[in-house]
C-alpha cells in the first residue's frame, strides 16, 4: 500500500469483510498499531517486519510471505473496480462551476469514500509495480471509454488533479509504447 487507512476502508478496498479484516489485524497487534478509534489508520510499527515480509528468504512460511508483484496486481484490479463504479456529478452538485470550496467535505467524503480515493489516486503505481500483462491494456481501454471523465471528476473534488495529469502521461506512453510494439 502506499498509503496507510483505517481498517474499515482496507476492508472495503480489498474487499473483504470486516470482520475478517479485523480478526487478523487482531492477530497482528505485536507487530501492527491498531488503533481502537476506527477512523485512525492502522500502521507498522517497524518497516522492517514488511522487509521481512517480502523476503523469501527471511519469511519461509508461505502463508505470511507477501509476493509483492502479485499484491500490487491485484491491488491494480480492485482499484479499478472501485473506479468503475465513479458516476458523473457524484456529489450532486446543482451547476456546472460550482468551486470546491463551496462543496461540504462532508459531501465528498461521503460520495468518494477514502477506499475510492485511495484507487483513484494509486492505480496507475499498483500497475507498474505489479505483473503488467498484455490484457491489461483492454482494462486501459475499458478505462477511457467508460470511467475516465468520472475518475477526472473524483481527482477534482478530492484536490488531485494535478496528479491526475501526470498519471495521465504516464498512461500515454505506456499505451504509446504498447501499441508501436504491435
Amino acid at each position: 500500500m502506499f498509503n496507510t487507512m483505517p481498517a474499515r476502508n482496507l476492508a472495503q478496498l480489498l474487499p473483504i469483510p470486516f470482520k475478517t479484516v479485523s480478526r487478523t489485524l487482531d492477530s497482528l497487534r505485536s507487530v501492527l498499531s491498531v488503533p481502537e478509534n476506527e477512523s485512525q489508520p492502522v500502521r507498522l510499527f517497524h518497516l522492517s517486519f514488511r522487509d521481512f515480509l517480502r523476503d523469501s528468504q527471511r519469511c519461509i512460511d508461505p502463508q505470511f510471505h507477501i509476493d509483492e508483484k502479485e499484491r500490487h496486481a491485484s491491488l491494480f484490479q480492485k482499484c479499478m473496480l472501485h473506479i468503475s463504479q465513479l458516476q458523473e456529478n457524484i456529489c450532486n452538485l446543482w451547476g456546472p462551476g460550482i468551486l470546491i470550496t463551496e462543496i461540504p467535505n462532508d459531501t465528498i467524503q461521503k460520495s468518494i469514500p477514502p477506499h475510492v480515493q485511495y484507487a483513484c489516486r494509486y492505480w496507475l503505481d499498483h500497475w507498474r509495480l505489479g505483473n503488467p500483462v498484455e490484457e491489461d491494456i483492454e482494462i486501459f481501454r475499458q478505462f477511457l471509454e467508460q470511467d475516465f471523465l468520472h475518475w477526472l471528476e473524483g481527482l477534482s473534488l478530492i484536490g488531485e488533479i494535478s496528479n491526475g495529469a501526470h498519471m495521465i502521461i504516464n498512461l500515454e506512453e505506456i499505451l504509446s509504447v504498447s501499441y508501436n510494439a504491435h
